[in-house]
């Protein structure tokens, strides 16, 4: 698969964005809900008086648990493992405005038959060591770390679909991005108190309905500091748009772009601050341009819907660039599992 150059696409980035005075801010949303085959997940068992039990793979079952409860008689502990490998496409250090995990409950269950059960709340803590979906085990599990980790709620008495929608894991998530991409290795969930009877289920990557796959959202903000500052002989540069922190907009356009993987689109919310032809564009990291498309360019907030075909989807990266008159906005956005 292509890999991002991240170089090339600040250079990139640093032509088509130039300032006076400011940097480039660059708002993008990206939701990550992958299936079977790009989804990485696991859950990791043991039982007491059974040792394959701790050496046996879960890898591919359809459901994540986090358990503490007896299997005929003898007391076992299960935990599980969640990562979102196209975490890895996001340049390092790049700024994480907010992040959401939304875990989705199940209606049955054969590894707990009551389903989530007890107080059940559970730590979603970041994984420090690397793991392979297909051979972690109880016994080779990877170390985590308690910094930032995040409280995820008990289902206070619900036991089956029980859903945890967008839990907030934005600096675990930061802290994923300031690594370098190899070593973002996900999350790990487990019960804050592991004595039976106490679990928590969750869909995994490979249960039957997409719907209900780990999902999570991400704000993203690019910046190019090598616009930072227009010099005197260059007055005949085209001035960019930069976001302010209040989401107003300056020099005519504000824009956010939302990309689903699991959808193959993206969408776009756009403001203009003022009427005039308004052109999209999806530009590859090496300044092909793979699409333009009109767009409303009314004055006011406009969303639109870019379907992602094949020819767009042979790379791994792009920036979206909404361009009226000489006012352009540029959106740096991931686009390929």
């Amino acid at each position: 698969m292509k890999k991002v150059n991240q170089t090339l696409l600040q250079c990139m980035l640093a032509m088509m964005i130039t300032s006076s005075g400011y940097s480039q801010l660059a708002q993008t949303e990206l939701t990550l809900q992958p299936g079977a085959c790009h989804g990485k997940d696991s859950r990791v068992q043991t039982i007491n008086g059974s040792p394959a039990v701790a050496n046996t793979n879960y890898g591919n079952y359809d459901q994540l648990v986090s358990a503490a409860w007896t299997f005929s008689g003898a007391v076992g502990y299960v935990r599980s493992l969640v990562n979102f490998t196209d975490l890895q496409l996001i340049p390092q250090g790049t700024v994480v405005s907010y992040a959401y995990l939304s875990l989705y409950g199940v209606p049955t269950s054969a590894a707990i038959s009551l389903g989530s059960y007890g107080a059940n709340a559970c730590y979603v803590q970041r994984i420090t060591s690397a793991w392979d979906e297909s051979t972690v085990t109880w016994n080779n599990q990877p170390s985590t770390t308690t910094t930032n980790q995040v409280t995820l709620p008990g289902s206070n008495g619900v036991q089956w679909n029980y859903n945890v929608i967008d839990l907030n894991v934005t600096a675990m998530v930061q802290d994923l991005i300031n690594l370098p991409p190899a070593d973002r290795n996900g999350f790990f969930i487990r019960l804050q108190t592991e004595s039976y009877y106490r679990s928590m289920l969750f869909a995994s990557s490979d249960y039957a309905d997409a719907t209900k796959h780990p999902k999570l959202r991400i704000g993203l903000t690019f910046c190019s500091s090598l616009a930072a500052k227009k010099s005197a002989n260059e007055t005949s540069e085209i001035v960019s748009d930069v976001p302010g922190q209040s989401g107003k907009f300056q020099n005519g356009i504000a824009a956010l772009v939302k990309t689903n993987l699991q959808a193959g689109n993206v969408k776009v919310d756009y403001e203009l601050s003022k009427e005039g032809k308004t052109v999209l564009q999806i530009v590859s990291i090496d300044g092909a341009v793979l699409k333009t498309m009109n767009a409303d360019g009314t004055k006011g907030k406009h969303t639109t819907t870019i379907t992602l075909d094949s020819e767009v989807l042979k790379n791994r990266m792009a920036v979206l660039v909404v361009r009226q008159g000489n006012s352009v906005s540029s959106h740096p956005f991931v686009i390929a599992q």
